[in-house]
């Protein structure tokens, strides 16, 4: 895996639990906190 320290992120679109999708770049200029986590299950 290449280390990608300090280089922007790739565009993604992700849903909230509401189904809505948000794009990365609707939050440019503003701080975002991306929890990720392994569901087992």
């Amino acid at each position: 895996m290449q280390d990608r320290t300090g280089k922007p992120a790739v565009p993604f679109t992700l849903q909230d639990a509401q189904g809505e999708p948000h794009q990365l770049e609707d939050y440019r200029g503003h701080w975002l906190l991306l929890v990720f986590h392994r569901h087992l299950g």
